[in-house]
């Protein structure tokens, strides 16, 4: 049986590993949109190729909430205008710029 099975990895080892240097030749570069679009599918927990409702909006729920405690800087579930303030010029006054 050992002189059957090593022959039979050897034989497996190679095919793949072909075909996976085939595979990595054929596929172009990923653009800045494929890279969009592939981490938007990371969201496709259930394995269906499509992001459903609830998927989408469990990423959603994380973020704001994620958001929402950096924000209550004094974790009492709520955000005053001081803290808002503080947050925005802290953390997003770099990314918005309000028109004059």
């Amino acid at each position: 049986m050992r002189t059957v099975t090593i022959p039979l990895i050897i034989t497996t080892l190679v095919f793949s590993s072909l075909a996976w240097a085939e595979d990595d030749v054929a596929k172009e570069p990923l653009t800045a949109t494929d890279k969009i679009v592939a981490r938007f599918m990371e969201l496709d927990t259930d394995l269906t190729e499509a992001v459903s409702f609830e998927e989408y909006m469990f990423m959603v729920l994380e973020r704001t909430e994620a958001r929402f405690a950096l924000m209550d800087e004094n974790k009492d579930g709520e955000v005053s205008a001081d803290e808002y303030r503080q947050f925005w010029q802290a953390q997003k006054s770099q990314y918005y710029r309000l028109k004059r």
